[in-house]
């Protein structure tokens, strides 16, 4: 009998060697204030939050190729809005005691999270990934996991995907869902993607080809139509979603010059009819960027970013040309970041469909905005104080695509953003980033009820982050 036991001791102990957990994870704390986001001296509406937010990523390794890889968030948002995003918890978020915010002791507490867990299993052809995994692709102009740390978003997928490898080429199926109502077959919306990629670590080549295809049935879709609402206020459910986005991805990195391209285009039918005509996606997107890195011996770096989103024509009521990217892919601190004036002169309402019943405006919303129904250019250059200080200034200019209002007397130009960002970074994986934004506002913010009297938009942002 001691033999037995002594034996099962030991096949136990063995068993619980085969297992490991690694923990990876960071932690992030911010500060923000906008002067004046309206842009309407008469309507003056300061925004001013803090936000922390604690992410932990364990992976537990079950055998030898075989994964099971997590996330928790901690102290996430109780927006219901952000409720889905890495934005974190604000500041006095939850204060008071039984509804008594003045008389508060204590701060509300927190539940925690789990946006991911997927099973990986790798070997020599490639790798399976089962779950809810995360998902990017190229510049994540349209897909991004949020991995930069001071991401505030992130695309995860609940589905299936076998990821071939071949030397510098990988091709990945996969399908994935995106709702489903209950047990049942009928009341879900699914995703079939295609992603196909080149990457050559030796010369520094990179390209990608990307085809989703989203599909729903009619009573899964859910798109808002109620009157007044953007984008589809006063349109018609008739019938099931039915959309396929396109992106083309290339890259090239030399020695003292490198560049990323990327292009993506929105097809489909949304389902939904309009004074009579069927409403059908027609947009597309269009980001590029350039970096003249400094050497070893250098201090000055030298960059560019530039890029096209299409706006919705609202002389054409069959067809939405609106496209957005991605919210985590920003080119300026207060432009495409947070919300400006008293419009919706990017036409990215798309994105802020609960809004109404957050009571969320520009105001008092987070940095929720994306590129969308403009064209930028936005130089920029670092200059390496030391190895610990970096100092950065970009150069912002914007125009709208498309007049979104149908005023004849309006014009295009959005402005001109001056950014400047302290960035120190005292040891490894810690980073302190201090920058002040100036806009200085083109007349196209006067379209509509915007009174543009004040010359500038000013903003401060202080944050930090650890990763471990």
């Amino acid at each position: 009998m001691r033999l037995l036991l002594l034996t099962f001791l030991v096949l136990s102990t063995q068993a619980a060697l085969a297992i490991s957990i690694d923990w990876s994870g960071g932690y992030r704390i911010e500060f923000n204030d906008i002067d004046n986001p309206s842009l309407d001296t008469n309507a003056k509406v300061p925004k001013t939050y803090g936000l922390q937010y604690l992410y932990l990523n364990p992976k537990i390794v079950a055998s030898d190729g075989i994964n099971i890889i997590g996330r928790f968030d901690i102290l996430g948002s109780t927006v219901s809005s952000y409720r889905n995003s890495q934005l974190g918890s604000v500041f006095g978020s939850g204060g008071g005691t039984l509804d008594r915010r003045i008389n508060s002791q204590t701060q509300e507490t927190s539940s925690v999270g789990v946006s991911q867990l997927y099973l990986n299993v790798n070997h020599e052809y490639g790798s399976l990934i089962a779950g809810r995994a995360p998902f990017e692709f190229g510049l994540g102009m349209t897909y991004s996991a949020g991995l930069k740390p001071f991401d505030h978003w992130y695309d995860t997928r609940d589905g299936v995907a076998y990821k071939f490898i071949i030397d510098n080429i990988s091709f990945m199926p996969m399908l994935s869902k995106v709702s489903q109502k209950d047990y049942g077959r009928g009341v879900t919306a699914s995703d079939e993607t295609i992603v196909f990629e080149y990457n050559n670590k030796d010369n520094g080549a990179q390209a990608g080809v990307i085809q989703q295809t989203r599909k729903s049935s009619f009573e899964s879709n859910d798109a808002l139509t109620a009157p007044g609402a953007l984008p589809f206020g006063g349109a018609a459910v008739n019938g099931a979603w039915s959309t396929k986005t396109v992106n083309l991805f290339l890259g090239r990195e030399w020695e003292s010059f490198s560049f990323k391209l990327e292009t993506s285009f929105l097809t489909g039918d949304t389902g939904l009819v309009v004074a009579g005509s069927n409403l059908k996606f027609n947009s597309y997107g269009i980001a590029a960027e350039l970096l003249f890195p400094a050497k070893e011996d250098e201090k000055w770096e030298f960059g560019a970013k530039f890029g096209i989103a299409s706006g919705d024509n609202p002389n054409t009521t069959d067809v939405y040309e609106g496209y957005q990217f991605d919210r985590n892919y920003d080119v300026a601190m207060l432009l495409f970041n947070h919300r400006m004036g008293q419009r919706d002169f990017l036409t990215t309402g798309l994105l802020h469909t609960r809004d109404a019943a957050d009571g969320l405006s520009v105001g008092n919303s987070a940095d929720d905005e994306a590129i969308g129904n403009v064209t930028y250019l936005a130089p920029s250059m670092k200059y390496k104080w030391n190895d610990k200080l970096d100092i950065r200034s970009s150069l912002i200019y914007a125009q709208l695509v498309t007049n979104p209002t149908l005023t004849l007397d309006t014009t295009k130009d959005l402005g001109t953003e001056l950014d400047i960002e302290f960035i120190y970074k005292p040891r490894e994986r810690v980073i302190w980033s201090n920058g002040l934004g100036v806009l200085f506002p083109g007349s196209a913010w006067k379209n509509g009820a915007s009174n543009l009297e004040n010359k500038y938009n000013i903003g401060f942002s202080t944050k930090a982050a650890i990763t471990f």
